[in-house]
Order: C-alpha cells, then structure tokens, then sequence
C-alpha cells in the first residue's frame, strides 16, 4: 500500500482523538476506516509496524482493545516529508506537506548535513539568502567568491604568502627584460559543457576582461594578450610587474568561457535576475564542481568528473534558501550530519559571510560530555579583512575633524557598544586592516566642531545593522544627530561607482580571499567604495605607491609594502577600522576532512565521511 493510502486511513483515526489512549473494538476501528474488520486488523498492524501508531488487541468478542495513535496527522507529514527531503525527494515532500514553503524550510533545516546515497556523498545546505549568478566578472559578496572557487579555476593560484602553485597552468615565466608573462597549460582541459579551454580562448577572454570597466585600472598595463600555441598564452606589458601570477590568481579572474561576459561593456555591479537563471543561462566553468541548477530557492552542485586536480569526495552540495525564524546570533551556523545512524554536528562561526544556517532543530540539550567534545573539535581564525568606516570626501572634513571623529568611533568604543547587543558579535577590535599588521593607537585630539548630523551608508546584512547602531548611539552621546541609509549590496555599489554616495560614512567589509597578498592589493586599488570616499589627491597618491609597488616588487613583498600604505590612510583618518570578526568551525564524530577556509566556510571539496559496521 502507498503512502497516500496509508495516510488517508490514518486520517480516519485520527478522528478518535491522539496521542491519548483510546479503549475500542476491533469493528468500531474497522467503521471508522471504512474497511472490513479483517482488512482493518492488516491495516492496523502496518501502521504499527511504521511506528505511526499503538494497538494492543484483546481477545474475546467485543473487548476492547488498546489504541494510541502517536502523531498528528500533519505532525506525520512533516516527518514522512523530513524522511524524503533526507533521500533527496524534494518535490514529493513538498507535495505531501502541501507545498507549505515556511514547514518545508524548517525540515530542510532539520535534515541539513552529509548523507551517503548509494555510496556517494551528498551535503545539504540551508543559507540565509538566495546566491547570486556565480560569475567572475561581477561583484559578488564574500559567500559567492567561496563558490566562485568551487566552479572556476584560475591559470594558477596564489597563498597568504605570495606563494604561486599551478593550476590550469603548469608552468609559467617572467621575462622581466621583455615585459612579458607566459603561462603553459595542462593539456585536455575542458570547461563543464565539455567544450575545450586552450590559449586562444584564454586570450580572447581576457582581451574582452580588459574592455569592461571594472578591469580597466588592474589591466591597464596589459598591451595585448595573444596565444603562441594551443597551450600557450603570452601576456605583452607595457610596464614591468613581477607579481602579474598572482594578479590572475584571484577569483575574477577564473577562467570562463567568453560567451558569459556582457555584451555591453558597462559597468555591472549586479549579478543576472534570478528569472534568468534557468537552463538557458547555465553557469558554464572550469573548477571541481559545475553548477547543476540555480533558482531563487537553491543551488545545486556537482562535482566535475574531468576535473583537472583531484575529483571532489562529495558528489554534490545542495544549499537551499531558507529564511531562519530563530532568533540566534548573526555569528552562528550550525550544520547537523546524520551518517549511517549516527550524527554528527558541524558549526561555522559566520560574520561576515552572511548568515548560513546550516542547522538541525534539537528538542534535547547537549549533556555537558557532548558540549566538551564539541568544544574540543573546533577551529577558529581570526578574519583576515575588517569591518571599517570609510570617512567620505564629500563631508568635506578637516583631518582634525577626522581624527576627532575617529576618536569618537575608535574600535575599543565600538566593540564596547556592541557587547551590550542581545546579539553580541565575535570579533576583536581592529587597529589596522589585517590584524597581524601594525597597532596604530591614535593620540588623542581636543573637541572638534563636527556638523550636527552625520549621516552612515551600508548595504543589507544584520552585521552592518548592528555596527552601524552602535555608531548612531556613540554619535549622540557626543550630540551628534545620526542617520544610517541601508541600501542593496549592488546600490550601494552602483552608486559609489557613479560617485553618488554622498552619505558622511560609509560602513563596509573589506572581504579578503584566498589569495591575501594579491587580495589587499586589489581592493586598495580598484575598489569602488574606497574609490568614493578619497579625495582626488589622496586618490593619486594611492594610486601612485600601489604602482610603484607593482613595478619593483615581487608578490611575497606586497603586504609588506601595503602594510605601510594601510598605516598611512588610517593616520589621515581616511578610514577607521573597526573589528576582526572571529571565525569558528566545530565539528565531531562522523564527517571527517573538515577544516575552516577564509571566508568561514568548510572545505566542501575534502568532506568525507566513514561508514561504521554494526559490531
């Protein structure tokens, strides 16, 4: 019998009343199901057997037997509904709890983790917002930049040290007398439609990168780009730049098929309307999973067979939209694996990278053994960006005024206000941009006159919120009137690209990737918002060092060197850092290969987990 069936003749019962004993006969039952006694009692002892319900008959004519029906009968579709979602039964969970989008998301919290399905690894997900097209070209937030490194590759890839290791290149070289970078690639590579990736393409790629606007200023010092052979490409300079594997290291610079990039060259900060996300608009890339399906509700991946590294252990990763009605703290993700029985629970600390929550409801308090055990499988990192306040050249303050100001919002304040939140936030301050950079401690300055309102500009997200009131009350406390516009990530964007922001302040997060030296260096150079908020002589003058910094030294000396710069803008009080929030990955038990990247994430290419035979 299918369960639609079934769960009609519980239905029936549930009429007697449940979760309470009820004392009936055998044909009273069979009435109620419109059945036959016999019939009835085959029905009875299925559904006992599922565990949807108690019956303990008696013997005799017309005694009365025990029945106790366990659940509710949407209680039951919820959990026949969890069972399916855990399998990967989606649209028919969803139809058997009716298409209930608010029940659906709260099972998929309850089922989110690692599965194996026919000996394959399978993760599921739940985010706090829907993703963005995950492509290179645009600007996207820190979550889409880690999955831009799931589906893309670069030529090669660079470390926190300036270190660079191939990727779809094996080799490359620098002749410093020429000007001239060329990088040799692996042969057979293919991007995920099967298509092949060679030097002719990667040339026409990025000759139509350096057309749009957002690449003007970091390829600028690109002559041409031209293709020697099938597996060589030469890039012609017009300026020396020892460090130009590390620029094509960062995630903008994946490798794409040119067919992706707009046909327009403008300026587009935003990603494709969700509309567009269907079939025919797949994402095509290069890296170790491809994008299977991307709508507003989710997004699905799977790992890349003809990958050119190692295949991935997981074989695909679904993360569902799904918006949590806990009130937990905006640091907090969870992710509950069930594995062969056996559970396993993985939490990743996420300030900055806007909420995941990938977690399971427990009725059950940990024992305080689990809590140690948890507490003793964990790793925790220190963000390599900061949140800060960039102090806008439009407010046309003096450098006296700035430094009051920034006295006013100094970190140790800050992080003062913020404790007092219902939703504290973990983090140190910050003194600097990285936090292994120098501490600058301000001397201090006499009250300066500041304007009697200052107004703060940020984009939607529940950190900058918080921050950004807790600035408002260390304004007033100074009787300064404070005004904080929230804007989209893409406005807020556009407007400072079209130098609109005319907000006083404005609070962003300088989101560092995987590749730090090359990371740092981008930002200070081609970031929009800071673009904005300098002066045009404090824009030269940056402008000015970073290039001289591309042209004399080599990559493993950028943040050296930027370190300096850094200290420089925020002793003109440019800029006011704020805090360093603190990423923290738990996990225990079952999933194994876990760790803690730079944007807060695991490593979902290396999650594997162990299935333990019942001794």
């Amino acid at each position: 019998m299918n369960n639609d069936k079934k769960i009609l003749h519980f239905s029936r019962l549930s009429k007697l009343g449940v979760k309470q004993e009820i004392a009936i006969t055998l044909q009273e039952v069979a009435e109620v199901m419109f059945t036959s006694t016999r019939h009835c009692r085959t029905l009875l002892n299925e559904l006992r057997d599922l565990g949807w319900l108690e019956w303990t008959p008696k013997a005799g004519r017309n005694q009365r037997s025990r029945l106790y029906l366990v659940y509710a009968v949407d209680e039951l579709k919820a959990e026949l509904a969890q069972q399916m979602i855990a399998v990967g039964k989606y649209e028919n969970a969803l139809a058997l709890i009716d298409h209930d989008q608010t029940l659906f998301g709260q099972l998929l919290q309850n089922t989110s983790g690692a599965v194996q399905r026919e000996g394959r690894l399978h993760i599921q997900l739940t985010y706090a917002r829907s993703f963005s097209a995950l492509l290179p070209h645009i600007a996207l937030r820190n979550s889409e930049r880690f999955l831009l490194r799931q589906v893309y590759c670069c030529l090669v890839q660079c470390d926190k040290d300036g270190i660079i290791t191939p990727q779809l290149a094996h080799h490359w070289v620098y002749n410093a007398e020429l000007q001239r970078w060329r990088f040799y690639l692996r042969p057979a590579l293919t991007f995920h439609d099967g298509s092949a990736i060679n030097a002719d393409k990667i040339a026409v790629l990025f000759n139509r990168l350096k057309q749009l606007a957002t690449y003007q200023t970091e390829l600028a010092h690109v002559a041409h780009v031209t293709a020697i052979n099938p597996l060589c490409v030469d890039f012609q300079l017009d300026q020396p730049d020892p460090g130009f594997a590390g620029l094509v290291a960062d995630v903008k610079y994946s490798i794409q098929p040119c067919s992706q990039l707009p046909s327009q060259l403008q300026y587009q900060p935003n990603a494709l309307p969700h509309s567009q996300l269907n079939a025919t608009t797949a994402i095509v890339g290069s890296g170790a999973f491809r994008v299977q399906e991307h709508t507003q509700q989710y997004l699905r991946l799977q790992a890349y067979d003809n990958y050119y590294g190692h295949r991935a252990l997981t074989d695909t990763v679904t993360i569902w939209q799904v918006t949590s009605s806990q009130n937990n703290s905006p640091c907090t993700t969870e992710i509950q694996a069930n594995v062969v029985q056996k559970t396993s629970q993985i939490r990743s600390n996420y300030p900055v990278n806007y909420p995941v929550n990938y977690a399971a409801n427990s009725a059950e308090k940990e024992s305080d053994m689990d809590k140690q055990a948890i507490e003793s499988d964990q790793k925790s990192r220190i963000e390599y960006g900061c949140l800060l306040a960039m102090i806008n050249s439009n407010a046309k303050l003096s450098l006296l005024q700035r430094k009051y100001l920034s006295q006013l919002l100094a970190a140790d304040k800050l992080m003062a206000e913020l404790r007092q939140s219902a939703n504290p936030i973990e983090a140190i301050p910050a003194y600097n941009l990285l936090s292994s950079w120098l501490k600058i401690i301000s001397t201090g300055t006499t009250e300066q006159p500041l304007p009697s309102k200052l107004t703060i500009a940020i984009f939607e997200h529940h950190t900058l919120k918080e921050c950004a009131q807790a600035m408002r009350q260390l304004l007033e406390q100074a009787g300064i009137e404070c005004e904080v516009n929230v804007y989209t990530f893409e406005e807020l964007l556009q407007k400072a690209n079209t130098n609109t922001l005319m907000e006083d302040l404005i609070l962003i997060s300088l989101d560092l990737d995987d590749n730090l030296p090359t990371s740092v260096f981008h930002w200070m150079l081609s970031n929009t918002v800071l673009n904005q908020s300098l002066s045009v002589e404090a824009s030269h003058w940056l402008q000015t060092k970073l290039i001289s910094i591309r042209q004399q030294q080599p990559l493993t000396n950028y943040l050296a060197e930027l370190e300096s710069i850094s200290t420089a803008m925020i002793a003109e009080h440019w800029m006011i850092p704020m805090l360093h929030h603190r990423q923290t990955l738990y996990f225990q038990g079952v999933l194994k290969g876990v760790s803690i990247n730079v944007w807060g994430w695991p490593d979902i290419q290396d999650v594997w987990s162990e299935e333990y035979a019942e001794i």
